[in-house]
């Protein structure tokens, strides 16, 4: 695994300022000015553009560069930072270290102090800042004044900004609230805290007193961008590579769902809006989930828009800003020959795979135990007859091991060639989560209805046979198996983190195929999911300290 140069510069050096006020945002391959911006419609196009390369692009957030972290890989390598906290995503090889996210596995070095929790804060505060120029550049624009033509670019570039943003703080807000767990105390002086607002009109000033805004704030803040975004974002433009109307949707039920459940009960209110909104993209998007063919095609599974008609949003990862390493395929594709994934040997926990019927397709995004079963035409592998020999039986690289994910395929299928396989679309968010939204949401209005979209999604789009959970299934019941299709669904996507601290529910990692360095249990939620902000932060932001800083979770949770 030959290290490559980075193809492109980092996005975020070391800063000396807060991250969350950083004083310039760089593009991907170089620069642009407010006396450009006024200038030309093709610089405003270019600062839009920033967003998406910069969400993906290996060394993103300079950590490679400075540190050598083979995990700086934008919004990907965060959402596999969540992954590596659950409980499902299991490390199986001899060497458990080809896992390069074992800090996150290990609950290690989860500090202020550490990179490892810092990754998080300075990623989405760079987003932000990026969207904050857009914005601040975009609305004297459209002041202005131009043709219709151009007006509507104009306002759609804004709206995708202000998604942007409220995407970005709606992430934020879910993993730094901080949550009651079973390990850590929670002090009652931030309860409900989240983190500091940073808009188009923050100076650094600002940003040196600038505090955690509570939980109220912050949530009217995001759904006031995604209104904003809602007003300028030209319904035509269905792509699925930029935020469209149907994505902010989609981030309104993300939003109106997580504020259904209060610290001490439940909104109603609120769980009729993220069901209403559900609803909205599951109707007026098109979308549909992914069938079995397009779950298991071994060219295109999980790795191209264009295959299937399920993706709301995602990005577009171009071969030009990608190394060998440091991409999402190296470090989940099992089949690519050139990354960490086939010596890491991740696969589903058995403790899952377990739980998954034989009548569900889904199963087949893992190797099933009967190595007989392997070759027998159950499965469908990517490359060739040589590339599956390779994989299967271990020439020039180790066997695969029982469980071992085929969910995720390198880009046309490639095996070897990084520069091909590497440059996949990425699925931020599928047509799949909308109907989860909905029946959660709607079993708080209507028990019974609830537990019946289970059921009908799962007939429906799943298994045909599916008959698991009962008519009248109490609260707890319906979460522990709403939560268990979902992680079976969400597999390695990054969204899951989410569900279990909002549901409060606590992982296993007990599995005999769990590498055993990485055996742990809690008893509720992870005190690992309060995010810690970074101790760059509150040295530079007097309106942080250690007292209004989330927990240290480092090493607190049981070791098997």
């Amino acid at each position: 695994m030959k290290k490559t140069i980075l193809k492109v510069s980092a996005i975020l050096a070391a800063a000396v300022l807060s991250a969350s006020c950083i004083k310039e945002s760089v593009p991907v391959g170089g620069s642009v000015t407010q006396d450009q911006v006024s200038a030309s419609d093709f610089a405003l196009m270019s600062m839009i553009n920033a967003m998406p390369a910069s969400m993906g692009t290996s060394g993103t957030g300079g950590y490679a560069g400075s540190y050598g972290d083979h995990t700086d890989f934008g919004i990907p390598g965060i959402h596999l930072r969540l992954e590596h906290m659950l409980e499902d995503l299991a490390t199986m090889a001899d060497n458990p270290y080809y896992n390069r996210f074992y800090a996150y596995d290990l609950n290690q070095a989860q500090g202020y102090q550490y990179t490892y929790c810092a990754y998080f804060w300075d990623m989405y505060y760079t987003w932000i800042r990026l969207a904050n120029d857009v914005i601040a550049s975009m609305v004297p624009a459209i002041e202005d004044g131009a043709d219709e033509e151009t007006m509507i670019r104009l306002k759609n570039n804004l709206g995708q900004a202000y998604a942007y943003r409220a995407w970005c703080y709606l992430d934020l807000a879910r993993l730094y609230e901080p949550k009651e767990t079973a390990e850590v105390t929670i002090p009652s002086q931030i309860y409900e805290l989240t983190v500091p607002i940073v808009d188009e009109n923050t100076t650094i000033e600002d940003c040196k007193r600038n505090p955690r805004v509570k939980r109220d704030e912050m949530y009217a803040f995001i759904l006031e961008d995604l209104r904003k975004a809602e007003e300028n974002l030209d319904p035509s433009v269905t792509t699925f590579s930029q935020p469209t109307l149907m994505m902010v949707y989609g981030l309104y039920a993300r939003a109106y769902l997580e504020l259904g459940y209060e610290r001490t009960g439940y909104n109603q209110e609120m769980f009729a809006k993220a069901a209403e909104y559900a609803r909205k993209v599951i109707d007026e998007s098109g979308k549909t989930p992914l069938t079995e063919e397009q779950w298991t095609n071994p060219t295109t599974g999980f790795n191209s828009a264009s295959s299937n008609n399920a993706w709301i949003w995602g990005l577009a990862l171009s071969s030009e800003n990608l190394n060998n390493l440091l991409t999402f395929t190296s470090h989940m594709s099992s089949e690519a020959a050139w990354g960490y994934a086939c010596y890491a040997q991740f696969g589903a926990s058995q403790l899952l795979y377990d739980a998954v019927p034989d009548t569900d397709f889904r199963k087949l995004s893992w190797l099933g135990p009967n190595k007989e079963e392997w070759t027998s035409g159950k499965y469908r592998f990517a490359g060739t007859d040589e590339d599956r020999t390779r994989f299967l039986e271990g020439q020039g690289r180790p066997a695969a091991k029982p469980y071992v994910a085929l969910k995720f395929r390198p880009a046309q299928g490639e095996c070897n060639d990084f520069n091909v396989g590497n440059a996949i679309d990425y699925c931020l968010m599928r047509i799949e989560e909308m109907y989860f939204i909905e029946m959660e949401a709607q079993y708080h209005l209507n028990a019974a209805k609830g537990v019946e979209l289970l059921k009908e999604f799962m007939r429906e789009y799943r298994d045909a046979s599916y008959s698991r959970i009962p008519a009248g299934a109490d609260l707890e019941t319906f979460k522990k198996e709403l939560l268990l299709q979902k992680r079976i669904e969400f597999w390695g996507e990054g969204i899951l983190l989410y569900d279990y601290k909002r549901l409060d529910q606590p992982i296993d990692r007990s599995a005999s195929n769990h590498a055993g360095v990485f055996k742990l249990r809690t008893q509720r939620r992870s005190p690992q999911w309060n995010i810690v902000i970074t101790r760059a932060e509150f040295q530079s932001n007097t309106a942080i300290d250690e007292s209004l800083n989330n927990p240290d979770p480092s090493d607190k949770i049981e070791i098997l």
